[in-house]
């Protein structure tokens, strides 16, 4: 079943979860609600294939809406703050999630998908609410999922009222058609003046400080070999001073190429097909669709050892996830540049229906229902 094919939020008042039927699994917020984020819809589209009934929640109050479902599924609940035109309906929303919860149709579990231990560039009133607010809500969801094994201690770690709930590590399902052909990759490459004697690292997504574009700007600047080159592509988050150290370096320095605009799929896949290894300077996450998203492009990731990328790494091998400790040097960079493997890494257990078929059996048992 695709996106399409979801039952859309609406005011509901149906009797309580049917313990014959198929798993009703709301999920807030749905495919439309996530705007572009490509992550919503592979793992919903897993679920429905492993024969779940998907029901897409896209504001806050339709949670209050729906007394039917066997699962709710939270992501990301800062969204409280994007979803508001304002603070004072900010507020609102985050006053009003935790009352939802509460007043839940009984039967109904709460997972909280926990895409991150906090907000990425948060502003002052999130950063001031964020902590009562995530005590607030872990107090009230009945389990915790992640998206590697390796992450789910940091989440633990974090929030103690999720210690002694039930918790689930799955994979962040691979994204398809990312990866080019071999005669794609080399027009691509030709396009852009290189040939298969220069070795390419690409930085390829939102550019952020906070994902230590900075870093490895200034790692690249002090390698002295000729035939490495960095490509940075995707949409400056906004203007500043990376965005002018980024132009005066491709300006000083003919090895580094930049694409700086929000990137539409077809160029971003072609940005993934120039590189050679893909870099990803992170500096604190707890998941990153980057890193899938390369690896789905068959294409070998550099980035700090962190409890993600670990997991990544035992799972395919430190050829396809090459990690760094302490700071970038031009040393590491250079050594993290190293031929890519041929073929593609071994991602078939990250394929959005084998991630779904996973899920979903621990949320059969999670709601009583069992194996179906």
């Amino acid at each position: 079943m695709t996106a399409a094919g979801m039952t859309a939020a609406a005011a509901d008042d149906r009797p309580g979860p049917d313990p014959g039927g198929l798993l009703r699994v709301g999920s807030w917020p749905g495919p439309a609600g996530a705007g572009q984020n490509q992550f919503i819809r592979l793992f919903l589209d897993g679920l429905a294939s492993a024969g779940c009934t998907i029901v897409a929640l896209d504001e806050v109050a339709a949670i209050g809406r729906r007394r039917d479902l066997d699962i709710l599924i939270l992501h990301w609940p800062e969204r409280v703050f994007r979803e508001a035109p304002g603070r004072i309906a900010a507020l609102r929303k985050l006053r009003a999630l935790p009352r939802l919860l509460d007043g839940r149709a009984p039967g109904t579990k709460v997972v909280w998908l926990a895409h991150n231990l906090e907000p990425h560039d948060a502003r002052p009133l999130q950063r001031l609410l964020w902590a009562p607010f995530m005590r607030a809500l872990t107090a009230r969801v009945d389990a915790v999922l992640t998206l590697a094994p390796g992450t789910l201690a940091p989440v633990l770690a974090a929030f103690p009222a999720l210690g002694p709930k039930p918790a689930h590590a799955a994979w962040h399902p691979a994204y398809p058609g990312a990866a080019v052909s071999e005669a794609e990759r080399l027009a691509l490459r030709r396009a852009r003046g290189w040939d298969d004697s220069v070795r390419v690292l690409g930085y390829c997504g939102q550019v952020r400080r906070y994902k230590g574009v900075d870093t490895l700007l200034a790692a690249f600047r002090r390698t002295t070999d000729p035939a490495l080159r960095l490509l940075v592509a995707g949409q400056p988050w906004r203007a500043g001073p990376l965005i002018g150290d980024l132009e005066a370096a491709a300006a000083a320095d003919a090895r580094i190429a930049l694409d700086l605009r929000d990137l539409p799929e077809a160029d971003f896949r072609a940005a993934l097909g120039s590189a050679d290894v893909v870099v990803a300077p992170f500096r604190r996450y707890l998941h990153s669709g980057s890193l899938i998203h390369a690896l789905s492009a068959a294409r070998p990731v550099l980035t700090p050892a962190t409890p993600f990328a670990e997991s990544l790494q035992t799972a395919l091998g430190p050829d396809w996830v090459r990690t760094w400790r302490g700071p970038l040097t031009a040393a590491r960079l250079a050594a993290g540049a190293a031929p890519r493997p041929a073929g593609a890494p071994p991602m078939a257990a990250f394929a959005a229906a084998a991630v779904g078929a996973d899920v979903a059996v621990w949320l059969r048992t999670l709601s009583g229902r069992g194996h179906r």
